[in-house]
């Protein structure tokens, strides 16, 4: 309740007594509830919640957002929301066949963040850059020689704008819609880094960008 949810019902074990019964609330067995319930120890209580609303994609020009392109982890996704919000990103939005956002495992990885972000879904990155918003394309190398990249902490990331990371194995189309690349300078035999990891870089940098901004 206190992260907005619209909590509709309830589920409690049958010796679990730490709840409030304010909805609707089902006693099961420990036989029933441990057979429905998703991790190995369950803790003992389970809610049924409406999937929030994240509002229209209407955004401002002090706004930021990750935009993930196809990322098919549950965990990688969670880690970003949960990156997303500590760096005070205005949300993010899953592109195409992104991994659904309320999965066990991706609520779980992102520690309570998917309860506190916006997260939209949109069937392409054009649907942004109708809005507004500047996409900046993320890639650890330039190996078709179409791209380009400026290094982070050189680029422009003030306004409007959407950092763009792709999926694990494939990282982005070279011809996909963005309108700059960028990239995260980095030393060692390492082709890449793991997009959370990658992601959370990012997301950082932009923060700490931003607020030397406001201050200077």
């Amino acid at each position: 309740m206190l992260a907005g949810l619209d909590i509709r019902e309830q589920y409690v074990r049958e010796d679990y007594e730490e709840y409030e019964a304010p909805i609707n609330t089902h006693e099961l067995d420990t036989k029933t509830f441990n057979s429905v319930a998703d991790t190995d120890s369950p803790r003992g209580i389970i809610a049924v919640c409406a999937i929030p609303d994240a509002g229209s994609l209407s955004f401002s020009e002090s706004d930021w957002l990750l935009v993930l392109h196809e990322v098919s982890d549950p965990g990688n996704l969670g880690t970003l929301i949960r990156s997303a919000e500590a760096a005070g990103a205005t949300g993010v939005v899953l592109v195409g066949s992104t991994v659904d956002p309320w999965s066990p495992k991706t609520v779980r990885a992102s520690a309570g963040a998917i309860f506190h972000v916006p997260v939209w879904q949109v069937d392409s990155l054009e649907t942004l850059s109708a809005v507004g918003v500047r996409l900046l394309g993320t890639t650890s190398h330039d190996s078709l020689g179409v791209s380009h990249p400026e290094s982070i902490y050189d680029a422009d990331v003030s306004g409007l704008i959407g950092i763009v990371l792709g999926n694990e194995a494939h990282g982005l189309p070279a011809d996909i819609a963005v309108d700059s690349w960028i990239t995260i300078e980095h030393a060692g035999r390492s082709e890449s880094l793991n997009v959370a990891m990658a992601g959370t870089v990012l997301a950082m940098h932009v923060a700490r960008s931003r607020e030397e901004e406001t201050q200077g």
